[in-house]
């Protein structure tokens, strides 16, 4: 029984399709070769749901893309390639893009923005920063010592 519904089996087919169409004659073997791990990876998980082999098909499918996805490939191509990558990672729940962080000396730079922001009383702009903060993780406490800050 296979893992994925047939529309997002067919989307798949038709990315693939269109990335296919764009690359290169050298590309459009590489990326029939590629679409081989994506098949030991199906095959893995219809086997009882064989993690381990549909682990080492993701881990040989990023060892390909890191031997032949160079400067030299086509932006297509190389989408191709990760999107491949990001689909087998998450249907095993690996996450596999992280959100940037924020140093430590960014978030401060901008408390003491919103700070300064809100002894002129541009209460506007203080809470701009605060969502901003918010959207990239960052919880602000005010406290009677001062502002606090932690990682959501």
């Amino acid at each position: 029984m296979p893992l994925a519904n047939s529309s997002s089996r067919i989307s798949s087919a038709l990315a693939k399709f269109f990335a296919f169409l764009a690359a290169s004659g050298e590309e459009k073997k590489l990326l029939t070769e590629a679409q081989g791990f994506e098949t030991k990876f199906d095959e893995a998980m219809d086997d009882d749901f064989n993690t381990a082999d549909a682990l080492a098909a993701i881990f040989e499918l990023v060892k390909f893309t890191n031997t032949n996805a160079g400067a030299s490939g086509s932006r297509e191509f190389l989408q191709a390639l990760k999107k491949e990558i990001l689909l087998l990672s998450d249907i095993c729940g690996l996450i596999v893009e992280k959100k940037e962080e924020m140093l430590a000396e960014d978030i401060e730079a901008l408390i003491a923005e919103r700070q300064a922001a809100r002894k002129e009383k541009n209460f506007a702009r203080a809470d701009e920063i605060r969502k901003e903060l918010l959207d990239k993780g960052i919880i602000l406490e005010d406290t009677r010592e001062g502002v606090k800050w932690k990682r959501a």
